[in-house]
């Protein structure tokens, strides 16, 4: 087990890639997933704050932030695994916003017994089809606009539809939020598709929820598309025990618009009261 007392940072060798962590603190562990408008800074609000309390980990997925995108096949819930593995941590509780929600319901499914307990916050889910039209006839503009290279324009879209949501305008969102998520969006436009192929659970998990053994809290934002809203829902249909929290006056990251209530949700639910 590598000395955590003070905050270090480095790359793991997963696979053919070189996962970039951050990791701070002593205790029992918790890992912190990106969404996939984001990397690992957009946990600077509960980084150092859940390291008083914990063994905490953020880590750049594979094609986000810091961990390049090298060729060949891959699966984001086996490099939780091998990055764990490469620490020496057999047990870990699970923070996942967006797409790091359904990669951690992926890891939870693969690998139940290296998890304590589990936070899906606005999370995606492998084998849910979008339904909300508003959102889903926005998708190939944002990938006409990355085909021709035009990343700012994607990004705006992007930020317009997660970071605003369908019923606000971008005024009511903190200029700080919308820069920070703009900044990390950038870089990921210029990783070519193609250049990973993703290997993803079968069957998916929106047929396997009953396989979460973990106790589980899902966080929602109010003001989140109605295709996540649906997803918050079937997940606590679909996992027993689960809860639901909602967070109101948040979109599709309430631990960048809301970081004191997340805080406080999330480090009750995992234990340790603000």
């Amino acid at each position: 087990m590598l000395d955590t007392k003070g905050p270090i940072a480095g790359y793991a060798a997963v696979k053919g890639a070189r996962i970039y962590y951050r990791m701070a603190g002593q205790g029992k562990t918790v890992v912190l997933m990106h969404a996939g408008i984001a990397d690992s800074r957009m946990w600077e609000p509960q980084f150092d704050l859940f390291a008083r309390h914990f063994r905490v980990i953020a880590y750049d997925l594979r094609g986000y932030g810091k961990t390049e995108m090298p060729p060949g096949y891959y699966a984001h819930h086996q490099d939780l695994f091998g990055l764990l593995n490469y620490l020496g941590i057999p047990r870990a509780s699970l923070v996942g916003v967006s797409m790091g929600g359904g990669k951690a319901i992926n890891f939870a499914i693969e690998y139940p017994g290296m998890v304590e307990k589990l936070v899906l916050v606005a999370s995606g889910m492998e084998g849910y089809e979008f339904k909300d039209s508003a959102t889903v006839e926005q998708w190939p503009a944002i990938e006409n606009a990355i085909e021709r290279s035009d990343y700012l324009t994607a990004a705006n879209l992007e930020i317009k539809m997660w970071v605003v949501g369908p019923r606000r305008t971008i005024d009511q969102v903190d200029p700080g939020v919308l820069q920070l998520v703009k900044d990390m969006l950038l870089p990921t436009y210029a990783t070519p598709p193609e250049r990973g192929i993703e290997d993803r659970l079968e069957p998916a998990a929106s047929n396997r929820l009953w396989e979460v053994r973990a106790p589980t809290l899902v966080v929602i934002g109010d003001q989140d598309v109605p295709d996540i809203l649906s997803i918050s829902k079937v997940l606590v249909a679909g996992i027993q025990g689960a809860q639901r929290v909602t967070i109101t006056g948040a979109a599709h990251l309430p631990n960048l618009e809301k970081p004191e209530e997340f805080n406080r949700v999330v480090l009750n639910f995992l234990g340790t009261k603000l």
